[in-house]
């Protein structure tokens, strides 16, 4: 691994995206975080209806994009199946019979959000 990548790594780490399977979290601290059946992936499952090298994640530009590496089954992303998809938080990753929810805590996302959420004003009707 060399400096920059690790420097990405550290930084994946520190805004705490992961993955969640059958109630697991996988944080995501590479930029490349393959996943599939072949024990070489990062995340390994023992499914005989995915792909030995069946998808990726990337983080590329400050983003997530989800990519279906040619698998047999597909990828599905909330229902959808993609080839390639920018991922977003709560979103539900589907393989086989194989479901992740990818999760991205980014405090800057966080702070966003607050920013634009209004009080509710109440005005009587008389």
């Amino acid at each position: 691994m060399n400096e920059k990548e690790f420097t990405e790594s550290q930084n994946t780490a520190e805004q705490g995206v992961y993955l969640i399977v059958n109630r697991q979290m996988i944080s995501l601290v590479k930029s490349k975080t393959t996943l599939g059946r072949h024990l070489g992936n990062d995340i390994v499952f023992h499914e005989e209806f995915l792909s030995r090298h069946h998808a990726e994640i990337a983080y590329e530009d400050g983003k997530y994009i989800l990519y279906d590496k040619d698998s047999t089954s597909g990828t599905f992303v909330n229902g959808k199946k993609i080839e390639k998809c920018f991922l977003n938080s709560g979103d539900l990753i589907s393989f086989a019979n194989i479901n992740i929810m990818f999760v991205n805590n980014n405090a800057k996302i966080q702070v966003k959000s607050t920013g634009t959420t209004q009080n509710l004003r109440m005005t009587p009707n008389f």
